[in-house]
């Protein structure tokens, strides 16, 4: 009974101590325990409701060019969506040839479901970046970025450029998730605070670490150079201007920073018109809205890692598995990419836009968040979606003579 009663102590302790450890962290942020209670289920996509306040970016969503598929093995198409299948997406759209060839929404989903892309809004902001350089508003990547940050003029982080910000090479500290920094950087009511008082721990330029802080503090060079909200000027300078229906943004508070490492709520057709665009060498039908020596510049291999270049993954040369950071998983490839000119924007889980200039192909993959590791070893994660439907594209001259249609569904 003795024992049992200093079990039950031990408990009560453990109880006590986690309960004071949960009333700390309240104090100190509510918004990071409220959201922690209200947010989204672990791994679902489609709950962006839940994650509040939001404000919206203006899109004017344009007509898809749609045709039957008569470009690509039928035999492909089917693999892909067994992948797809298996990975509980929620969308599947594959563009090609100067049409959209397949698409394809689970139960429960069509065309305007919205849902987490998780990081791929960093691609996103690395376009707005190169709006802004081209509108003057920043001078250039070699810039330091506490030109716009005053808060890091007065130690090591002053020497910092833009492009390292862009290409993961700040040498900002690692933050580990579960500590209280990264609650507070994904769940908290002031990002920008938090943001920018992380110390660097490495010298600039150094070395490659995907971290979200580069991105948010990106965000908030964006908007403090340009003079007004974020989302104002995302939509004003890229969002609408490219046939993207309207997206929303996840605040830190009412009227606060979005978060730009992640979290730009949109259709899955939403980021075939963020494709197209990379396609296009920042051209939307007569728009040039980005110029196309930034979307040379963005894919252009970063001295720290050559699968990265501003804010988007390159898929040459090939390996078997992507690092981001020393301390997160990595992503596995199962075999080299079919070929030597992949791009892919890349979200948590498996949120992944690949393009691929030289065949005129997209493809669109949103879905639950794929968790299980020996999933992604064995459907190659990044590699299996794209080189299925690679392995299927059919010559040129053994297609239909089927003209692209444009689709006019409202």
């Amino acid at each position: 009974m003795r024992v049992l009663r200093w079990i039950g102590k031990g408990l009560l302790g453990v109880v006590v101590v986690l309960l004071l450890v949960v009333l700390g962290f309240y104090a100190a942020d509510p918004a990071v325990i409220r959201r922690m209670v209200t947010g989204p289920a672990m791994g679902v996509v489609d709950q962006t409701a839940r994650n509040q306040p939001q404000e919206a970016v203006s899109g004017i969503e344009a007509n898809v060019v749609s045709a039957p598929n008569n470009t690509i093995n039928p035999e492909a198409i089917a693999a892909a969506e067994q992948y797809a299948d298996s990975t509980q997406s929620v969308a599947l759209l594959i563009w090609h040839r100067g049409a959209l060839r397949y698409e394809k929404y689970w139960p429960g989903h069509d065309r305007d479901t919205v849902t987490d892309p998780y990081s791929a809004h960093k691609t996103v902001l690395g376009l707005l970046v190169g709006a802004a350089i081209a509108d003057g508003l920043i001078q250039s990547v070699d810039e330091p970025a506490a030109n716009y940050l005053p808060e890091w003029r007065n130690d090591s982080r002053k020497d910092i450029t833009i492009k390292d910000l862009l290409q993961m090479s700040s040498g900002l500290e690692i933050v580990r998730f579960g500590t209280w920094a990264s609650f507070r950087l994904t769940l908290g009511s002031d990002i920008t605070e938090t943001a920018l008082g992380i110390p660097a721990e490495r010298p600039h330029g150094s070395e490659f670490q995907y971290l979200n802080t580069n991105s948010q503090v990106l965000g908030v060079i964006v908007q403090r150079a340009a003079g007004k909200r974020y989302a104002d000027y995302l939509s004003q300078r890229l969002w609408s201007r490219i046939g993207a229906p309207t997206a929303h943004l996840w605040l830190d508070r009412d009227g606060g920073m979005p978060r730009t490492f992640c979290c730009i709520y949109t259709t899955a057709r939403g980021w075939l018109q963020v494709g197209l665009l990379l396609k296009n060498q920042g051209r939307f039908e007569d728009d040039q809205v980005v110029p196309s020596q930034w979307i040379t510049d963005m894919t252009t291999p970063a001295t720290t890692n050559p699968n990265f270049g501003y804010q988007i993954w390159l898929g040459s040369p090939a390996g078997k598995e992507r690092r981001y950071n020393d301390k997160t998983l990595k992503a596995f490839h199962s075999e080299p990419y079919l070929t030597d000119d992949v791009i892919f924007i890349d979200g948590f889980g498996g949120q992944r836009v690949y393009i691929v200039p030289s065949q005129d192909l997209i493809i669109i993959r949103t879905g639950r968040v794929v968790q299980d590791l020996q999933i992604l070893e064995n459907n190659g994660d990044d590699a299996r979606l794209p080189n299925a439907i690679l392995r299927g594209i059919l010559p040129a001259a053994a297609a239909s003579d089927s003209a692209p249609q444009a689709d006019l569904t409202p």
